[in-house]
């Protein structure tokens, strides 16, 4: 059948590839990039502006992303993220996407730079024991 499909069908339209929401190289688009407003993929390291405005939409505080945690960030919605890590152990936290701010670290002599979410974090109610 899909034989068939290949040998009936030589190409496919941008209006036929629109209605599967691919970005470059075939990717789902996840969203808007906040900061530039391109597209934001699931590449192999993570989630990424296609953009490359140094964006970095694929982790939060240190915990990667799911592609649905991600989707609602770019809709600037809260997500609840598990196994933040603190000083007293791991926690789970709401993150409410508040702005986007610069950041920049020095890795082996190199400074790295890009921009992340700036995020208002709520807590989930505690449950009896």
């Amino acid at each position: 059948m899909v034989t068939d499909l290949v040998k009936t069908y030589h190409s496919v339209s941008d209006e036929q590839k629109a209605m599967f929401g691919t970005g470059k190289g075939g990717q789902e688009v996840l969203g808007k990039c906040p900061k530039c407003g391109a597209d934001v993929v699931r590449g192999k390291f993570g989630a990424y502006c296609t953009g490359k405005c140094g964006m970095n939409v694929g982790k939060a505080l240190g915990v990667t992303l799911s592609d649905t945690q991600v989707k609602s960030l770019l809709q600037g919605k809260k997500i609840l993220v598990k196994g933040l890590k603190g000083k007293k152990g791991s926690y789970d936290a709401y993150l409410i996407p508040e702005s986007v701010q610069e950041f920049s670290y020095t890795k082996d002599g190199k400074e790295i730079k890009g921009f992340q979410y700036k995020f208002k974090m709520e807590f989930p109610p505690k449950k009896d024991k």
